[in-house]
């Protein structure tokens, strides 16, 4: 049986930052999880929700606290970006854009937070049409207040950054097994594993950083706190010239006043695999829903009723981009895992087993600060002095 000092289960967002930072700190760590799969439709194992060419990120957060996990994420990015050889970060900008008249699901006022963290932004009040001259491709209500976050907000290709981690990782002495880990048996002197395809390891301690499928396999004695569900986004087909002209776009947070879709999000374009170039914008929907099992979540991500609200996510994107010639539409099938206080979960479980999971959709963004946090309580406990314990607990 294969031994380890460290195994992280799952080389996804968290899973990638974290085996990076225990591999500057141990020379027999193992990252065990499998690739993005070569067809979604057909593929019969697990998911994640960074396959894709776009992720939003800023300084300002729900709260101070996530804002801070935020900013320290942010500022590894160019060192990342150097060290790995791989670019993945864009900064181009972010606007925030909201009414004091429609409700969000911020923790905190993002006035507050700008201003206790003191955060570089432009603001444009409510009825002040300035920001049109500066960003005229958007359109707005009148009734919306206008925030802009400039450089080091922006966007970050997910994959990329994976990858690049990897790479880090790797140059370091990791070791990666593409296996699904089924089963974690903690015996007090160790942790056995077993895989799905019958390969068992030994690891002195594990970190589980598999987000939505926590609790579809036998890694914990007892369920977790975690909440998955359902979020599908819209792909807005443009064309290379439109593409080239709106490079420069910031990427957006809008809470619409709609009848249907809740708390926009969009992307500047990016080119997909396919080789087309799309703006990616999601929301939340009525129809969003928590798959909890293994064969459900497969499900939504298989054959999941992603189209249900094409029409309200063209009529939205249009609206808010109404100069832009859009080619074709096309819909996304993603998934969040959420916890109570809307606060990840990083903590130890058992006496070698450890977890971080429960972004709310923000993960790629906080990625390497939360595997920073989490590889430190696994190798000894360390906590930094900056973030307050207490919101990462299991137990709350």
């Amino acid at each position: 049986m294969i031994e380890f000092e460290f195994v992280v289960v799952g080389n996804g967002m968290f899973g990638s930052a974290a085996a990076r930072y225990l591999s500057q700190q141990s020379d027999a760590v193992a990252v065990i999880g499998p690739g993005e799969p070569d067809d979604e439709l057909t593929h019969d194992g697990v998911y994640a929700s960074h396959y894709d060419e776009r992720r939003l990120v800023r300084l300002l957060g729900r709260s101070k606290l996530r804002s801070e996990i935020g900013r320290m994420a942010m500022a590894n990015y160019r060192w990342l970006e150097e060290r790995s050889g791989i670019q993945f970060y864009d900064p181009v900008g972010y606007l925030i854009v909201n009414s004091d008249d429609v409700e969000d699901n911020n923790l905190e006022s993002p006035m507050e937070v700008m201003a206790a963290l003191d955060i570089a932004h432009t603001l444009f009040t409510a009825g002040d049409p300035s920001w049109r001259t500066i960003f005229p491709d958007f359109d707005f209500p009148e009734t919306h207040w206008v925030i802009h976050e400039p450089d080091p907000a922006g966007v970050i290709d997910p994959r990329a950054m994976l990858r690049a981690q990897n790479v880090v990782a790797a140059r370091d002495g990791a070791v990666f097994i593409p296996e699904i880990v089924v089963n974690l048996q903690d015996d007090g002197n160790g942790v056995q594993i077993e895989t799905q395809s019958g390969d068992r390891y030994r690891a002195g301690k594990v970190l589980v950083t598999v987000g939505s499928f926590t609790n579809c396999f036998s890694l914990f004695p007892n369920p977790l706190p975690l909440h998955t569900e359902t979020e599908v986004i819209i792909l807005g087909q443009v064309t290379p010239q439109e593409a080239a002209r709106l490079s420069a776009m910031p990427a957006l947070a809008y809470t619409v006043d709609d009848a249907v879709l809740r708390d926009i999000y969009m992307a500047p374009p990016a080119r997909y695999a396919d080789g087309n170039f799309y703006i990616k914008m999601g929301a939340n929907t009525p129809s969003d829903f928590g798959p909890s099992s293994l064969r459900e979540i497969q499900d939504w991500f298989r054959c999941g009723a992603s189209d249900v609200h094409l029409a309200d996510f063209e009529r939205v994107l249009t609206s808010i981009l109404p100069a832009v010639e859009f080619l074709s539409f096309r819909m996304k099938r993603c998934i969040l895992t959420r916890t109570p206080d809307k606060y990840p979960i990083i903590d130890q479980v058992t006496s070698r087993c450890y977890v971080a999971s429960g972004a709310h959709g923000s993960g790629a963004k906080s990625a390497d600060a939360i595997g920073m946090i989490a590889a430190g309580l696994v190798l000894d406990g360390r906590w930094p002095t900056n973030i307050s314990r207490q919101y990462f607990r299991a137990s709350k």
